[in-house]
Parts: C-alpha cells; sequence; structure tokens
C-alpha cells in the first residue's frame, strides 16, 4: 500500500522508509472557526451599538444605518483577510505516515518538522465534533509517555510524567486514517 510521493527538502526519509499515507488539513475546518469566531464579533458589536443608539434613536437614525453598514463592510473585509490568511496557514499542514513513523511539517510564518515512531505510541485519540461529522473530518492524537523538564514547569506539585503529543489536526476520513494507525502501531510493537 506504499505511495510514492515527494516530501519537503526539510523531511529526510530513513533508509527502507516508505510512504503510506500523505494527509493535509482540510480547509473548512478553519473556515467553521472563522465564521463562528465573525458571529461571535458582530453579534457583540451589534448589540453594544444598538444600546448605544437607542438613547437617541430620534435624532441619529441616518447616523445609525450608516454605522451598522460600516460594520457590516468591515466584518466582511476581516472574513475575507481571515478566509485568505486561514487558506496558507491550513495549506502549510502536511502529515506523513510511513511504515515507520508519523512525520508533521508545518510551513506558515516559521517551518516545524516533529517525528513520532510508532512503537512509542500508547493510545491514539479520536476528536470529531458535530460539524465535522457533518464534513467527515477530524483530529487524530496519537500519545507517548513522555517527561517535563524541571526548567519547564515551576510547580513542584506539577513535576509528573506527562504526554508528548503528535496532532493530526482536522484531517479527512479520520476513523480510516485512525483504523491504519492502529494496524501500524500493532505491527511496530509485534516486531
Amino acid at each position: 500500500m506504499a505511495v510514492e510521493e515527494t516530501v519537503p527538502p526539510q523531511v529526510s526519509l530513513l533508509q527502507d522508509e516508505k510512504i503510506i499515507m500523505r494527509l493535509q488539513r482540510r480547509y473548512a475546518s478553519i473556515f467553521t472557526s472563522i465564521l463562528s469566531f465573525i458571529a461571535t464579533a458582530l453579534l457583540l458589536s451589534f448589540g453594544s451599538i444598538v444600546r448605544y443608539l437607542a438613547q437617541y434613536s430620534q435624532s441619529l437614525e441616518a447616523y445609525f444605518w450608516i454605522l451598522i453598514y460600516l460594520i457590516i463592510i468591515g466584518f466582511a473585509c476581516l472574513f475575507a483577510l481571515m478566509a485568505l490568511v486561514g487558506y496558507f496557514y491550513v495549506r502549510g499542514h502536511l502529515y506523513i505516515l510511513t511504515n515507520r513513523r508519523i512525520i508533521l511539517f508545518r510551513k506558515f510564518i516559521a517551518i516545524s518538522v516533529r517525528e513520532i515512531a510508532y512503537p512509542e505510541i500508547t493510545d491514539i485519540i479520536l476528536n470529531q465534533g458535530p460539524i465535522a461529522r457533518i464534513l467527515n473530518y477530524g483530529s487524530i492524537t496519537p500519545l507517548s509517555p513522555g517527561v517535563r523538564g524541571f526548567y519547564a514547569v515551576p510547580y513542584p506539585y506539577m513535576r509528573r510524567s506527562a504526554y508528548s503529543r503528535v496532532e493530526l489536526k482536522d484531517v479527512s476520513q479520520p476513523s480510516k486514517v485512525m483504523n491504519e494507525l492502529f494496524i501500524l502501531v500493532r505491527f511496530q510493537k509485534s516486531a
């Protein structure tokens, strides 16, 4: 089931390592976040403007409608800007499942490469909200045991073992990807 595809130059495959799946984030996930942000901001600003202008309803009716139109135009421009930035943010995420490990490549403003080997994975978590279930995307989080360094956690009661997280965020067909990941983890642990 190996797929021969190119990888970014910052990612180097090991000897005899083959790509099983190449996944990218879904744009719909960032789009729903933008819509919810805009809707909340619009409701909050509209409510406060109506309360403020209700005091001067007779003399400022024309200003009220101009202000409402300006707010709508402002939010439309904000939505367009967020959608454009969100597009490039989502396109910058690449998840590569190989026969030996998971590689996360993120390229937005900075470049980040992270990996986790299959024998290190102890748990796999699937998260799908209601909209994600309808649009068939979700996040898969393989967990591996890790230890927090003392320099990172200043309080003694917080110094205990933690889980290192690598998240395949907002990928298509998350159930299929999770099943493939289970198979790869079981195969690596039995070998």
